[in-house]
């Protein structure tokens, strides 16, 4: 018994810790496999994902989609990302679900989203997103909830750049009562360069008002018979080089990946999206 209250203490502690360095800290990891691969770049992305890294990306969808993505954190169970959503177009715009959940039974976070987007004219997309966040501590520790929102906005400046902008939690509501401890802001603004039909290029920044200092992400996409995809990419923090494969084959698409972390080692990351 011993024993396994320390196995136990131990992992509740690096969840605990890894969990404050993606909430309190202001990390908050873009979601997909796809992102993944290009250093987690998402902002001015337009693809599935979107509907959890910036909802205007998913604006121009016009048929429904369903996906799941996984990422086991440094190769550790007891630090794995999991998250699924669904969107469906409408006449009124493209309405959405989204979920996700980090950690295991002692410790875990979780995200609960209603997503609406709308395209307005050929080159202005609008996305929104209200949030439901939990943290919960096991062994009847109890658990904390809060909401909020994330706004973001897309522009097609010209037919092969695009530029976009994403918020979350600008109000920075409270995260615990304790020392008033509020979760942070977070703010992305990026572009991708569409260099020709099978190679594009994306960048972007990041910043939260935890950390004075501004991450910059950066990826490439190249495309193959319009059906395999490789990507790579990098990012200024911690970590530093990413690598992904793509494949697209009628209604799925399944991507794979994996993030060097400069200390940790890799994480790798694998999405699946069905579209009807």
């Amino acid at each position: 018994m011993h024993k396994y209250f320390i196995i136990s203490f131990t992992f509740t502690l690096l969840v605990f810790t890894c969990s404050l360095n993606s909430l309190a800290s202001g990390d908050l990891y873009p979601i997909g496999s796809r992102s993944a691969g290009m250093g987690r770049t998402s902002v001015a992305i337009t693809d599935f994902w979107g509907a959890m890294n910036n909802q205007a990306g998913i604006a121009l969808f016009n048929k429904p989609a369903v996906g799941v993505y996984y990422e086991n954190h440094f190769l550790l169970n007891e630090l794995s990302t999991k998250s699924v959503a669904g969107i469906v177009p409408t006449k009124f715009g493209v309405f959405g679900i989204t979920y996700n959940h980090f950690g295991y039974r002692l410790y875990n976070n979780q995200k609960v989203g209603i997503v609406y987007a709308r395209a307005f004219g050929n080159n202005l997309r609008i996305g929104l997103q209200l949030d439901y966040l939990q943290t919960a501590l096991g062994n009847n520790y109890g658990k904390k909830g809060n909401v909020t929102f994330e706004l973001g906005i897309q522009t097609d400046i010209t037919e092969k750049i695009t530029i976009g902008v994403w918020v979350f939690n600008p109000t920075m509501v409270v995260l615990a009562d304790y020392d008033n401890e509020k979760l942070p802001a977070v703010y992305r603004l990026g572009f991708v360069w569409h260099i020709s039909d099978i190679f594009l290029a994306t960048v972007e920044a990041e910043k939260s008002t935890d950390i004075n200092s501004v991450m910059f992400r950066g990826g490439l996409e190249y495309e193959l018979n319009k059906r395999f995809f490789f990507r790579t990419g990098f990012s200024t923090r911690k970590e530093i080089f990413s690598f992904g494969f793509g494949m697209k084959f009628k209604h799925i698409v399944f991507n794979l990946s994996a993030i060097m972390h400069e200390s940790l080692g890799f994480s790798p990351q694998t999405s699946l999206i069905f579209q009807f």
